[in-house]
């Protein structure tokens, strides 16, 4: 009887595991098909780096919000007989304010670069995509801290599903660069309302979070701080990209940005999917925590190794053939890309570690400080090549460091376990 109830956590974990990774597989080809026909349905230089460069920042968003989704998942905890309270909802209402006046800055300061002579469309699609995926993210957190994968996968699904048919239709119709923008950022609030009508019975009064507004508020800082941080190495490059190469051809950056778009995502994107579920499997992890990360790190590496080895020698022509020959890129750019992207895909590993056991100051450091050092290299007055590997390598691997030696401290100070193994 005593093994009755580790052998039945163990099947829930592995079904949870296996839809995630379903849903991720779904949502990554259909994002990936996007990239794949983008440069070939927008057949000007500008047009593809300004639809480009908007998905980018969306993204960033979607990334730094994503820390809610991390922060509701490590809270939520499944209930029997309990009154609902009005935590979650003061803290999404808070959220919501928040994140527009978040988008309102950032349509001023960056309108013209992101989407040029489209400010006001740019700050409406922004705010119709943030505020989308914030309810996204905490339904997402709520359903991830019960456990109802099934729900967490079809959410997924879902909103992929509806962003894949809308942004082709848009590229094929070769609409307005604010109808894109609008068909990327539109599915998520409509992913939300669908699963959402579909699993109210079961949500509502089944949890209780185990913190009070206060804390949940400071807990989600570090946790978004964190996630912003990560969003700007991965989802955010091609803007800061786009910002940052003014002098350079539109060509040559063109090429840059679907490098990075085209190796990050099969890297890092299943990990990212991940996040919660490494947080929910974590935060009973023990001791033996410690070993299995290490473990999994050391297989991660040697399959990046051998990752930029392929990407060193089929990369450029990889771009050459996505792009009909218009862009261009070397081969050691192209191993520089795939080694980072390796890079920030280990992080993704250590950083739920540390969220599950509640060090959110050095799981937002490692990213933070990461994040700092990928724009200030991009700021440097090197070649655009010199400064992009700088800002591709040595900050991530300082993050890891980072994560990795505050995670074997708190290894260190958990109490022995009686019973070994």
């Amino acid at each position: 009887m005593p093994n009755a109830e580790p052998a039945m956590k163990a099947e829930t974990a592995g079904t949870g595991l296996r839809a995630i990774l379903v849903a991720t597989v779904v949502a990554g080809a259909l994002g990936y098909a996007i990239q794949l026909l983008a440069p070939a349905l927008l057949t000007d230089d500008a047009a593809y780096v300004a639809f480009s460069v908007y998905w980018s920042t969306l993204y960033l968003c979607v990334a730094a919000l994503s820390g809610v989704q991390q922060e509701v998942t490590r809270a939520a905890r499944p209930v029997v007989d309990e009154p609902p309270t009005p935590v979650l909802r003061q803290f999404t209402l808070i959220a919501i304010g928040v994140v527009l006046a978040a988008v309102a800055v950032l349509a001023l300061l960056f309108g013209n670069e992101i989407l040029p002579d489209s400010t006001v469309a740019l700050a409406v699609c922004l705010a119709i995509g943030v505020v989308g995926y914030l309810m996204v993210a905490v339904l997402s957190g709520v359903l991830y801290g019960l456990r109802l994968w099934l729900a967490v996968a079809w959410l997924t699904i879902v909103d992929a599903g509806i962003r894949a048919v809308l942004v082709v239709i848009a590229l094929a119709l070769g609409l307005a660069p604010e109808w894109i923008a609008l068909a990327v950022s539109v599915p998520f609030g409509l992913a939300f309302l669908a699963v959402w009508l579909r699993t109210r019975p079961t949500v509502v009064g089944a949890f209780r979070l185990d913190v009070r507004l206060r804390r949940l508020i400071a807990h989600t800082l570090g946790t978004v701080v964190a996630a912003a941080s990560m969003g700007a190495m991965l989802s955010g490059l091609p803007m800061f990209l786009g910002l940052t190469a003014h002098r350079s051809e539109t060509a040559v950056l063109a090429g840059l940005i679907l490098a990075v778009t085209l190796t990050r995502a099969p890297i890092v994107v299943p990990l990212l999917a991940l996040q919660s579920y490494f947080i929910s499997i974590f935060r009973e992890g023990g001791r033996g925590m410690l070993r299995r990360i290490l473990l999994a790190l050391a297989t991660a590496a040697g399959g990046v190794l051998l990752l930029s080895v392929a990407a060193w020698f089929i990369g450029p022509f990889v771009i050459g053939l996505v792009s009909s020959g218009r862009f261009e890129i070397s081969s050691a750019m192209m191993a520089v890309i795939t080694a980072s992207a390796g890079l920030v895909a280990l992080m993704c590993i250590t950083g739920p570690a540390l969220v599950s056991q509640s060090r959110h100051v050095p799981y937002a450091a490692g990213w933070l400080v990461a994040a700092l050092l990928t724009v200030g290299f991009l700021l440097l007055p090197l070649p655009m090549e010199a400064r992009l590997t700088a800002a591709l390598l040595v900050p991530p691997a300082i993050g890891l460091v980072t994560h990795l030696i505050e995670l074997v401290r708190t290894v260190d100070s958990m109490p022995s376990s009686p019973v070994a193994g």
